[in-house]
């Protein structure tokens, strides 16, 4: 079951070809969005310093029961920036497919579902002293290079 509502175009400038007659809207299945967050390998985290200065990290997470999930130490600094200001943006690793999740994460005990998927993943389940973080999902963006702007596509959950 997905959970995305239905996609639309985002708010991009008209420069980049959004709303030209000669690129029809060809939204992305959700669906798609799910496989590409489901196979990645490493994500990219975007937060907030104190000082308001960006902080941007690889990290390695799953996607389990529609939600993006990872884990760092409380003291890191994604860990104590995200303690501060739960507000980030996820990110896949490629410019060509490209998927951006927005929102807010909140820390909480990963079930068992999550640890699982993590093992399965990456051969390890961590060593219990870092934290699990959820991603509460306010928007995503996606699309493709080899046909944007047609392909650029937004959910708001």
């Amino acid at each position: 079951m997905s959970l995305a509502p239905q996609p639309e175009r985002p708010d991009i400038d008209a420069g980049y070809g959004i709303g030209d007659p000669q690129y029809p809207f060809t939204p992305i299945e959700w669906d798609d969005v799910v496989r590409r967050l489901t196979e990645s390998r490493n994500y990219w985290i975007a937060t907030t310093r104190a000082s308001g200065r960006a902080h941007s990290v690889p990290v390695w997470g799953v996607w389990v029961n529609d939600t993006f999930w990872f884990f760092t130490g409380p003291k890191s600094l994604t860990g104590s920036n995200l303690a501060r200001n739960g507000t980030a943006e996820v990110h896949l690793e490629s410019g060509d497919d490209v998927v951006l999740l927005f929102g807010e994460f909140e820390t909480v005990t990963a079930p068992e579902t999550v640890a699982s998927a993590y093992q399965a993943k990456y051969g390890m389940s961590g060593d219990g002293s870092e934290t699990a973080y959820r991603l509460r999902l306010s928007k995503a963006i996606a699309w493709r290079e080899h046909d944007f702007p047609s392909s650029a596509t937004r959910w708001r959950f």
